[in-house]
């Protein structure tokens, strides 16, 4: 595969389709914004923007980007009171869920709401060392994003785990630049944003409706090593669906969109065949990262005890992942290079994963890797007395 190679061909391919539909909205939107900057293009939120019918929201997206700012504008507020405009920052107003206008002059920014001047307090964007944006309020096109993954009802924090897991999140990403430089340097190009939260449910994801986006699921006991493995995760979801954005039509001998029960035959798959394709990808980054942190010396003992545990748990879960598509006969001549590139991969990894499968307790495990649990079973003093 080439892809690491012809990388920017396939991202171009993505920016080209957004601005198409911007423009098919928008007939004025490239006196607006710069059609030569693709950094522009790259926001997550005009993915959301145009995954949805109402106009209302594109002057708040866009205002960081326009080569004139609109004078006055129409902005809105989160459940909590905060407006998030990106490029911006955040206006904090204690108004939940309204509309404002936002007005500028050579005095600054003034927020006017049932036509009076209200108070705010402001603050910039966050940006991480690499210089990845992390969000830290949500913005309430990216609230429908989180409703469709868990019951509007759920308790979401996303302000207070930010400011626990900030240094982890900086560590976790020089991790993965230390370990996995072929994948960090596709992250730098193509994932902007990242959100924390800690909720119940959904896991952590990755969408198409806030492409160049990941939101991570994080609990206060996790560390580094948890951000090493899920930036892994959900920014391989973020560029392989960069990589397949055309080609994902052409991959399988069904829609891509056909329901993996379809064809497995077994009721309790949810998911698409595409979705599912998706994780071998994942699963590819995850453990190129794991496993090179295992022979990292620079690691700390207990970091890299976490991550033999989660090799262990990730290349199970990808014998699983590549077993369940050798049953099926749904490849095209794309899917299948693709399939024999993830197997290919795979081998590589059996040796240390029998060398180590036998030496950690796993089977109590959920869905997701839970590091508190993982300690539990396993001590590291244990493991290596």
């Amino acid at each position: 595969m080439e892809f690491y190679i012809d990388f920017d061909k396939y991202l171009g391919s993505v920016i080209d389709s957004i601005k198409q539909l911007l423009y098919s909205r928008n007939a004025d939107i490239f006196n607006r914004l710069d059609f030569d900057d693709d950094s522009i293009y790259l926001e997550p939120l005009l993915y959301t923007y145009v995954n949805q019918e109402d106009d209302k929201w594109l002057d708040c997206i866009i205002y960081g980007y326009e080569k004139e700012k609109k004078k006055s504008i129409d902005v809105f507020s989160n459940a909590e009171g905060v407006i998030y405009i990106p490029q911006i920052g955040y206006f904090k107003t204690g108004i939940p869920a309204a509309t404002l206008i936002l007005e500028s002059n050579d005095n600054g920014i003034i927020l006017l709401y049932d036509e009076k001047k209200t108070e705010y307090v402001f603050e910039p964007v966050l940006l991480l060392d690499n210089g990845m944006e992390l969000v830290k309020y949500q913005h309430p096109l990216l609230e429908v994003v989180f409703t469709e993954q868990v019951p509007k009802e759920a308790k979401i924090d996303i302000e207070g785990i930010y400011k626990i897991h900030l240094n982890n999140l900086n560590k976790g990403l020089a991790i993965i630049a230390e370990n996995n430089p072929e994948n960090y340097t596709l992250l730098l190009k193509n994932v902007k944003k990242v959100m924390l939260f800690n909720a119940a449910q959904p896991n952590s994801f990755a969408v198409m409706k806030a492409h160049n986006m990941i939101f991570l699921n994080v609990n206060v006991w996790d560390s580094e090593m948890f951000f090493a493995d899920h930036i892994s995760h959900e920014g391989g979801h973020v560029i392989f669906n960069t990589l397949t954005y055309e080609s994902k039509f052409e991959m399988f001998n069904c829609h891509h969109n056909t329901n993996f029960s379809e064809v497995t035959g077994v009721e309790r798959e949810h998911s698409s065949v595409y979705l599912r394709f998706h994780a071998l990808f994942s699963y590819l980054e995850i453990t190129k990262c794991i496993e090179s942190c295992i022979n990292n010396n620079a690691l700390s003992k207990r970091n890299v005890h976490e991550a033999k545990g989660r090799y262990v748990f990730h290349v199970f879960r990808f014998k699983l992942a590549i077993e369940s598509f050798e049953k099926i006969n749904v490849f095209k001549e794309e899917g299948l290079a693709w399939f024999n590139f993830f197997k290919k991969h795979y081998r590589t990894l059996e040796e240390k994963y029998n060398e180590l499968e036998t030496m950690y307790v796993l089977d109590d495990q959920p869905y997701d890797f839970n590091s508190s649990i993982f300690e539990k079973r396993n001590p590291l003093q244990a493991i290596n007395s």
